[in-house]
C-alpha cells in the first residue's frame, strides 16, 4: 500500500503510522518485522524531515549513505533490520500503526477531538459522550460541533473542567455501529484544579442539566437538594457556640485517633478517681480527728463530775455529827 494510503488507513483506525523517536522505540520494530513504512517524510528534498505529527526529526537512524535520493524523489522512509532508507512514497509496502497519544492542552487552548472512523458513508446517527472516572458526565455546552455535519469536536478555549475520556459514537444507515475513544488532559496555569468530591458533583449536576429549561423548572427539579442544604446551613442562635464548635471541628474516625482518645479518656478518669479518693481519706481523717477529741472533752467532763462528787459530805455523816454534838451538850 502506498505511503499516503497507509497514514489513512491508520488514522481509520484511530491510530497513526508508527514513528520511533527514540533508541528504545526504533529497537522494538525489530519485534515487529521489517519493510515497512515509517510515518516520516520530506517533501520537497530540502533535508527538512518531518513525523507525521508535524514534529521535527531528532535523532535518526538511516543506514550508511542514506538518504540518498537514489530513485528520485525519495521523500518518504521505511524501516528494515539493517536501519532507516529514503524511496519513492508510491511504492507498495507493510502498514505499521500506532495507537494515538493522550491528547494534552493547555488552558484556553483550541483543542479539535477528530472522529475518525473506518467508514464515513452514509452515517444516520453521530455524537459525543464523556466520563471521568467512569462516571458519564455532560460535555461542555460550549463545545462546537460534534454531529454529523461536523463530526469533530472543537473547543475554542478549553478548560480544566473539560477534562475526560471522549468518545464518539457512529451508527451508519446500515446498522454499523463504530466508537473512536480518546482521552483529554487539560493543564490548569491561572488555578488549582478542583480533584476533590465537590468537583464530581459539579460535574454530576451538569450533566442533569437539560438545555432551554426555564428557572422554575430547574428550581422545581432542586428543591429536595436546597431544602437539604438549607437544613444542613441553619445554626441555632439560642446554642451559637455549640454550633460553631460543631461545624468548625473536624472528625477524625482513623483507628489511631479513636486509641488516643480513649488513652487519654482513661487517663484523666483514673487522675480524677485518685484526687477524688484522697479528697474522701482526708475527710474521712478530719472527722475521725474531731469524733476523737469530742470523746476526749466528754471524758474529762465525767471525771470532773466524779470527783465533785466523791467530795461532797454525805448526809448520815452531818447527821451523825449533829446527835454527838447533842448529848455532850
Amino acid at each position: 500500500m502506498k505511503f499516503a494510503d497507509s497514514k489513512a488507513l491508520c488514522e481509520n483506525l484511530n491510530a497513526q503510522m508508527i514513528m520511533p523517536k527514540t533508541v528504545e522505540e526504533n529497537n522494538i520494530l525489530s519485534e515487529i518485522g521489517s519493510n515497512f513504512w515509517i510515518g516520516l517524510t520530506d517533501y520537497g528534498k530540502n533535508l527538512d524531515w518531518t513525523w507525521n505529527d508535524d514534529s521535527k526529526l531528532g535523532l535518526e537512524f538511516f543506514v550508511e549513505d542514506e538518504p540518498n535520493n537514489e530513485l528520485d524523489p525519495e521523500e518518504c522512509v521505511i524501516y528494515l533490520t539493517s536501519g532507516w532508507h529514503d524511496v519513492p512514497c508510491q511504492l507498495g509496502l507493510t502498514i505499521a500503526c500506532q495507537k494515538k497519544p493522550d491528547i494534552t492542552a493547555m488552558e484556553n487552548e483550541r483543542v479539535d477531538l477528530t472522529c475518525v472512523v473506518k467508514y464515513t458513508q452514509n452515517i444516520s446517527k453521530l455524537f459525543w459522550t464523556r466520563s471521568v472516572d467512569d462516571i458519564s458526565v455532560a460535555v461542555s455546552e460550549y463545545a462546537i460541533g460534534g454531529n454529523i455535519t461536523s463530526p469533530s469536536l472543537v473547543f475554542e478555549h478549553v478548560k480544566w473542567s473539560d477534562e475526560g475520556t471522549y468518545k464518539c459514537h457512529v451508527t451508519t444507515i446500515s446498522g454499523l455501529r463504530q466508537t473512536v475513544s480518546m482521552r483529554l488532559f487539560v493543564n490548569a496555569t491561572n488555578m488549582r484544579p478542583c480533584r476533590c468530591e465537590y468537583r464530581r458533583t459539579l460535574e454530576y449536576w451538569s450533566s442533569k442539566i437539560i438545555q432551554n429549561r426555564t428557572r422554575e423548572e430547574l428550581m422545581k427539579e432542586l428543591e429536595p437538594k436546597l431544602q437539604m442544604i438549607k437544613k444542613e446551613l441553619e445554626v441555632n442562635k439560642t446554642q451559637l457556640s455549640a454550633s460553631m464548635r460543631k461545624r468548625t471541628s473536624a472528625p477524625d474516625k482513623r483507628k489511631s485517633s479513636e486509641t488516643m482518645g480513649l488513652a487519654g479518656a482513661t487517663f484523666i478518669f483514673i487522675v480524677v478517681g485518685l484526687m477524688i479518693l484522697n479528697d474522701i481519706l482526708t475527710i474521712v481523717k478530719h472527722v475521725k480527728s474531731a469524733v476523737t477529741v469530742w470523746n476526749s472533752k466528754k471524758m474529762e467532763k465525767q471525771k470532773i463530775k466524779d470527783i465533785k462528787t466523791k467530795m461532797k459530805p454525805k448526809p448520815c455523816a452531818n447527821k451523825l455529827k449533829n446527835e454527838i454534838a447533842e448529848s455532850y451538850a
